[in-house]
């Protein structure tokens, strides 16, 4: 258990415990990166299990890895969640509410509450809730393309619909109880986007600037109960939104995780590009401090392969590096690739001597 309250130290900084140590996120801290997988049916869950074995193999791996499953795994094999703690050195993440609805897609708050604490008490890192849907908000969605795209978030909202609006959103119901203990374990809370824009004409609309004023109001409470927060945004934004967003966020102190974001909407089957790029400006305007990566399947109706999900993270890897060689000119990994370049008279790394089949003879190093 972790006792020590974030209120003693930086509550910008957040903390992750790991099997190796400590490792924090906010400002002047190096930017991390988050994997995602997850089972959506019983068949493909030791395909996730591959997933997850190969991204531990890879030199630069992410830090984090969120299960996202929607269905308990088969038999009695552990949860996604469980092996991440149990058997890998990633930080596990979780999205409760995936697993806490019932039969009739309705959710109940102690069940709510219950799954919850399974994940937290069991080591999971940081679980994302989705504390913000609420009947203004989601009066201020009409005029959208597209109301709303957050799974989560829109779990929440059906079940509010569901029951005329007549109980407060069901994380609220148990927020108190659900932040003590978090901070008894030093479990981060991700303030979910459930009104992330699915499109970049949505982007920055009055619900998600509704939202964001929320998100930030119930980050400030987090923070003097003492737990450590996490705000998630925008989803997709056109650059000149990404700015808008990030000035706010950025102004805000705590950590940022975007969602994307997505930059235009015409990159489907290269979004794992396209979200890299809008990670990067987010980034680089002071407000990504965990970039979530997105798979080249993300508007494809395709489940992620492995192979694309590995290159998600490392396509996501090169914008947390860009960012940190910004904001933190952390510039040693380039020099030492640079230097090579230059004993080796070649821009091929590994090779010695000159030449190469592009350039041949008339190679100019």
């Amino acid at each position: 258990m972790y006792s020590e309250s974030y209120s003693s130290i930086d509550p910008l900084v957040i903390r992750f415990r790991t099997k190796n140590g400590w490792v924090k996120a906010g400002n002047g801290c190096r930017v991390l990166v988050m994997a995602l997988v997850g089972s959506s049916s019983l068949l493909d869950y030791d395909t996730q299990i591959r997933k997850i074995n190969a991204l531990a193999d890879l030199e630069k791996g992410p830090e984090l890895v969120g299960d996202l499953s929607i269905v308990s795994p088969p038999d009695k094999r552990k949860p996604l969640w469980k092996y991440l703690v149990e058997e890998t050195p990633f930080i596990a993440s979780t999205l409760p509410v995936y697993m806490a609805r019932d039969k009739t897609e309705r959710i109940d708050p102690r069940r709510l509450l219950d799954v919850a604490l399974e994940h937290i008490e069991g080591g999971v890192g940081m679980i994302t809730i989705h504390p913000t849907p609420s009947r203004e908000i989601v009066n201020m969605t009409s005029r959208r393309l597209t109301r709303w795209t957050s799974r989560g978030g829109g779990i929440i909202i059906r079940d509010l619909e569901a029951r005329g609006w007549e109980n407060e959103n069901a994380y609220m119901q148990i927020l108190n109880e659900l932040a003590e203990a978090a901070r008894k374990c030093g479990t981060i809370i991700s303030l979910g986007a459930s009104f992330r824009s699915a499109n970049i004409f949505d982007s920055f609309d009055e619900a998600q600037q509704a939202e964001i004023r929320e998100q930030l109001r119930l980050a400030e409470m987090l923070t003097k109960l003492g737990v450590g927060v996490v705000i998630e945004s925008p989803g997709h934004a056109r650059p000149a939104d990404i700015n808008k967003v990030a000035a706010i966020l950025k102004k805000s102190g705590y950590p940022i995780m975007p969602l994307g974001p997505i930059p235009t909407d015409t990159a489907v089957g290269q979004d794992h590009i396209s979200s890299s790029i809008g990670a990067t400006l987010m980034g680089m305007a002071g407000a990504a401090h965990i970039l979530a990566a997105v798979t080249r399947e993300e508007h494809t109706g395709g489940v992620p392969t492995l192979n694309s999900t590995v290159e998600a993270v490392q396509t996501a890897k090169v914008a947390a590096h860009i960012i940190d060689l910004h904001l933190l000119t952390d510039d040693h990994d380039d020099y030492v690739i640079a230097q090579q370049r230059s004993d080796n008279r070649s821009c091929v790394i590994g090779k010695k001597g000159k030449g190469c089949a592009r350039c041949g003879v008339v190679c100019p190093l």
